[in-house]
């Protein structure tokens, strides 16, 4: 509920704008004495005084504790006791008496154009004489005051709108003032002006010599020095007093946009600005001028003393951007500069410009700006404007040297997209909300694209949607589609003005970014597609980001809208391309596997061919470098892996970097995207005709198989991969492939069958000399000796397997020795020491990124802990658990929510 209190006149208040009564005089003196000081402790005795003074009634604090508790009981009417007194706890600005002073102060230290308007608001809380009836010594002298305070505001707004020309609506209300207060001087100075200056002088002198008499021979003195000067200046016609020349109000903006939906964001971020720059950046066809000129439209109010509009044309093809003087020469035309008072020189004109608009409540849109040169001598001086600037560039040294504030323009989201799309195609969007859904997506919510999806819909309503869906489901001829026959309807003529103001090494960047599939590049991948290094292409990048060729959206990382790839793929020449994807697929390659290596150095390796010259891979010196690299790139490691197919020339990476890929994708629980990507790698193999390539697919794709519960189809792949490797006489893969098949005879509970495969994983590991899978093994045994209920072996194995993975330093299946340790000793009803181990895996599994295997881990510690009769431990453990599982989107995790409820009764 919303409370309003008013004393500036008789007393009342409102809830929600209905009237409450407050009961009679007493009673609302109480509350006004409150009101006076509203949020503040007033004193009983304060109280007493303020409404009574000397005439206190019989037990007067009897009384008041009577009309407080009365007062409380009015809906609205918050009194709260405090040490000392009593609060009426509102916020000051709810009393119209506290409005009416803030009002004040805020105006008295604004602009004449802003001032006026809070004065006038002020004003206008006036009903009356404040506190009604209320007549105790007090309410009067504060009456007084009040009463002084409004006649001050009075004369000050006068002052104002004389400044402004204002002076004939003055002077009805001057003559009256005037006629109840003859001997204020201030009061007969703004009459007089507003006399002189509505042709009257004679009256204006009249009043003078009135005023004159009256203070001689009531006080014997003369009129003040200022009214005196300002006599002599009515006599002699001074030009000095004359009325202010009407000052003309430009209104140069182009129409409001007939349609406009969205941008709440960006449209409250323009709001918070009054005056200043605002740089609003975005691609062509994003939508810059529509948004600033809806904006305008709907604020015209704000701008008393006008709009200034240009389009400086920085990237029109057509026409070379406006110079500045050109410019300036337009502006001072609009505010009706007499042609011989222009000066030739730019400077002279700039300075001619913030003159003039200095003290002005100015809107000035800079439309379309190629750089801060073109920009800073139209930049108005004082503080009162506001200026907008679109541009495709980010203009950044305006952002420094002159502290304008930057607004992107993003694409529309897609419920604004589509907004858009069925407003301006009516009943067939409504009637075809699916076609609406897929003509967004392909534009990706660019205007630009969506004006020209609806602008052919609308000129051939014969076609239906669904066919303008294919033609733009075609990546070849998506721009063809986009293309309404006016260069500045089509996104492919409206790219190109951008792109051809590009230098020719960032062009070439952009043609080639086109090649890249990914959602987003890193600056390594950018430097390797370009074949540069990361000194030369980090230039490069800033270029196209300065002018939105690309968005830096996090540090380091660059992405662009999918029709800007479009046309940068059309810019690019095939060998140039195929050259291009060679070398980034190479950067991917060769850093994938140095970062493989790191996470999984026991792993048997693949032999890679040399990179490419250019390819520049990337070093990865530690673990936790190749998570972070591996985090950062695997969407588009993805994407290069599709390319690679794709583009049909480069099967070999279309199975390798699967491969380099694979540990990544299983430890952070992405095991779709890895058996996806095997599949790739396998096809790719077998269209080699490299059998020991499908062996390796055939063994990664069975494994993931197996941790997705897809065990029958594990076994499948995985015996397809161990008769290859002894087809080959591998007996490395061999060896590993048992090891697997274990896991995956494990995973239908046939730990006989696993405990063979890994005896027999044991034997040629140790054949071959391979200390760290012989730690493996052992630690396999382990665990499937604790599977089939045999504690002692399962102890002893997993202890031996401790020792060897300490020697060869592997912490991925130390951690899962652990987790078998625990998962004995739970059984055992040993559940502190269950409890201990599955802690220590945890936070290895959490050390190594392994998602899934740490969110498993803590389920079963929170078990241990439950059996352990640690009840909030356990539910720590287990939120954990669930909250893991459900960011990777695992079935599991509703088995731990329902540990997490507790049972009904």
């Amino acid at each position: 509920m919303i409370m309003r209190f008013a004393v500036l006149g008789v007393i009342e208040a409102y809830a929600d704008e209905r009237p409450v009564d407050l009961g009679h005089a007493v009673q609302q003196g109480v509350l006004a004495a409150l009101l006076v000081d509203a949020g503040r402790v007033v004193s009983a005795d304060q109280i007493l005084e303020r409404v009574w003074n000397d005439r206190l009634p019989h037990r007067a604090v009897d009384n008041l504790y009577t009309y407080i508790s009365r007062l409380r009981r009015i809906e609205g009417v918050d009194i709260v006791r405090r040490q000392g007194g009593y609060v009426l706890d509102v916020v000051p600005d709810a009393v119209d008496l506290h409005r009416f002073r803030a009002l004040l102060d805020e105006a008295y230290g604004l602009a004449d154009a802003e001032a006026v308007v809070l004065l006038d608001e002020a004003l206008g809380l006036w009903r009356g004489e404040p506190f009604g009836s209320l007549d105790t010594p007090w309410f009067a002298a504060l009456r007084g005051r009040l009463v002084k305070e409004r006649f001050a505001a009075w004369l000050h707004r006068n002052d104002i709108v004389l400044r402004r020309g204002g002076h004939a609506e003055l002077i009805p209300d001057l003559l009256a003032a005037t006629a109840e207060s003859p001997r204020d001087e201030r009061l007969a100075g703004q009459l007089m002006l507003a006399l002189y200056r509505d042709g009257r002088q004679a009256e204006s002198l009249s009043l003078y010599d009135r005023l004159r008499r009256r203070l001689a021979e009531e006080q014997g003195v003369d009129p003040s020095p200022p009214l005196q000067r300002l006599h002599l200046q009515v006599v002699s016609a001074d030009a000095a007093i004359a009325a202010p020349v009407e000052r003309t109000v430009p209104c140069q903006l182009p129409a409001r946009p007939p349609v406009f939906v969205g941008r709440a964001s960006e449209l409250e971020a323009l709001d918070g600005r009054s005056s200043g720059v605002v740089v609003i950046g975005g691609p062509g066809g994003v939508g810059k001028t529509s948004f600033v000129l809806r904006w305008a439209y709907d604020r015209l109010d704000r701008f008393p003393d006008g709009q200034l509009y240009l389009n400086l044309r920085g990237f029109d093809p057509t026409a070379a951007p406006l110079e500045p003087v050109v410019a300036l020469r337009g502006f001072l035309d609009a505010l009706q500069v007499p042609p011989e008072r222009i000066p030739d020189d730019v400077d002279a004109r700039s300075t001619l410009f913030r003159g003039l608009v200095a003290r002005r409540r100015l809107l000035v849109v800079l439309d379309n700006a190629r750089d801060e040169g073109q920009v800073r001598p139209l930049l108005p001086g004082g503080s009162e404007c506001l200026v907008v600037v679109t541009s495709r560039s980010r203009l950044t040294g305006l952002v420094a040297a002159e502290q304008a504030r930057p607004l992107r323009m993003p694409m529309l989201e897609v419920s604004e997209a589509a907004a858009l799309l069925t407003h301006r195609i009516d009943r067939r969007g409504l009637a075809d909300e699916a076609a609406v859904e897929e003509l967004v997506r392909f534009t990706g919510g660019l205007p630009l694209a969506l004006a020209v999806v609806a602008a052919r819909a609308i000129a051939h309503p014969e076609i239906p949607l669904g066919a303008l869906v294919a033609e733009l489901r075609d990546e070849q001829g998506r721009l063809d589609a986009l293309d309404a026959g006016d260069p500045a309807s089509s996104v492919r003529a409206v790219t190109s003005w951008s792109y051809h103001g590009l230098s020719a090494d960032a062009a070439r960047l952009f043609r080639l970014l086109g090649v890249h599939s990914g959602p987003d590049i890193g600056l390594a991948a950018a430097s390797a597609l370009a074949g540069v290094t990361a000194v030369q292409v980090r230039p490069l990048l800033a270029e196209l980001n300065r002018t939105h060729m690309v968005d830096e959206h996090e540090p380091g990382r660059f992405r662009s809208h999918d029709l800007l790839r479009a046309f940068a793929r059309e810019q690019a020449s095939e060998d140039e391309a195929h050259e291009a994807l060679g070398r980034v697929l190479d950067h991917y390659l060769h850093t994938g596997f140095a970062a493989e290596r790191r996470l999984s150095p026991h792993w048997p390796p693949i032999a890679l061919a040399e990179p490419r010259a250019g390819a520049a891979p990337r070093a990865i010196a530690t673990y936790d470098e190749a998570i972070a690299w591996f985090t950062a790139e695997h969407a588009a490691i993805l994407a290069a892996t599709e390319l690679a197919v794709a583009s049909g020339d480069f099967d070999t990476h279309a199975w390798q970097i699967p491969w380099t890929i694979s540990t990544f994708l299983t430890r952070s629980g992405r095991w779709d995207q890895r058996a996806a990507t095997q599949q790739i790698a396998l096809d790719a193999a077998k269209r080699l005709g490299d059998r020991a390539a499908q062996a390796a697919a055939l063994h990664l794709l069975g494994r993931v198989r197996s941790m997705a519960g897809d065990h029958a189809q594990a076994l499948a792949d995985l015996t397809g991969a161990l008769t290859l490797y002894q087809e080959i006489g591998d007996l490395t893969g061999e060896a590993t492939t048992h090891f697997s098949l274990g896991l995956a005879s494990g995973g239908r509970e046939d730990h006989e069958t696993a405990l063979n495969h890994a005896y027999r994983a044991l034997e040629l590991f140790r054949a071959t000399e391979d200390r760290p899978w012989e730690a493996f093994s052992v630690s396999a045994l382990g665990w499937y000796s604790a599977r089939l209920g045999q504690d002692e072996p399962a102890i002893a194995y997993s202890s031996e397997a401790l020792q060897l993975l300490r020697d060869v330093g592997d912490r991925d299946c130390e951690a899962h020795v652990l987790r078998t340790l625990g998962y004995v000793h739970h059984r055992r009803g040993e559940y502190v020491l269950a409890a201990d181990y599955h802690a220590l895996a945890g936070d290895l599994f959490h050390a190594l990124g392994d998602t899934y295997s740490e969110a498993a881990t803590a389920d079963q510690l929170g078990d241990a802990r439950h059996h352990a009769g640690d009840a909030d431990a356990a539910r720590q453990a287990w939120q954990r658990a669930e909250a893991l599982l459900s960011d990777l989107g695992h079935p599991d995790a509703e088995a731990v929510r329902a540990k997490l409820t507790p049972p009904r009764n």
